[in-house]
């Protein structure tokens, strides 16, 4: 009987462990400041036009374009995240206009280089970071010319209360798939991730 439960445990961690492995995680880093009485923290991410191998996790689909680290975030419920993405891969353009708006973000708008905005022409738009539960989209402007990367910084409000919530690019960006949204548009820890409010 007891070589049956020992099996068990073993089966069990090595489906928990090896077949579905938690992912690398980023952790908001707190400040000491605060935005409308909630305390911020820090995330920053950067797109890439391909992930190559980043050595942490990205091997599988070197090709694919991606936002590094990871794609899951986690942060402290009811804070301001402070998010800086230095964004790195060239204008595809969206194909609806909707999402070239700034939504969602603290008085709907986003820096730019230092330069505020509150909207984004859609042909100039290489990936979006999107939390459709939480009504959050921001568009990145795509590098052209000299420019090797846009430094977009936004922040927006997480619920009080504990969750997890999905989010992705909206620009059809998966090269090589059906309409540009397939592989990594719809592959977590490429261009869709996961936010976890806790």
């Amino acid at each position: 009987m007891a070589g049956v439960v020992v099996a068990g445990v073993v089966v069990g961690i090595f489906v928990t462990r090896f077949l579905n492995p938690t992912p690398p995680q980023i952790t908001a880093t707190t400040t000491s400041n605060t935005l409308q009485g909630r305390p911020v923290v820090d995330v920053t991410l950067t797109t890439v036009g391909t992930v190559l191998d980043a050595g942490d996790g990205h091997g599988q689909h070197p090709a694919w374009v991606g936002y590094l680290p990871t794609t899951y975030l986690d942060v402290p419920a009811g804070a301001v995240v402070h998010m800086t993405i230095d964004q790195q891969d060239a204008s595809s353009g969206l194909r609806n206009p909707y999402f070239s708006l700034i939504r969602g973000t603290v008085n709907n708008q986003m820096t730019v280089n230092g330069k505020v905005a509150q909207a984004l022409d859609p042909t100039l738009a290489a990936h979006t970071f999107t939390i459709p539960d939480l009504g959050v989209s921001v568009p990145l402007p795509g590098v052209s010319g000299s420019t090797t990367q846009n430094v977009v910084v936004f922040d927006f409000v997480v619920p009080d209360q504990k969750g997890l919530f999905r989010w992705q690019c909206f620009v059809p960006c998966g090269a090589g798939t059906l309409y540009g949204n397939g592989g990594p548009m719809q592959t977590l820890g490429y261009m869709a991730g996961e936010l976890q409010v806790g």
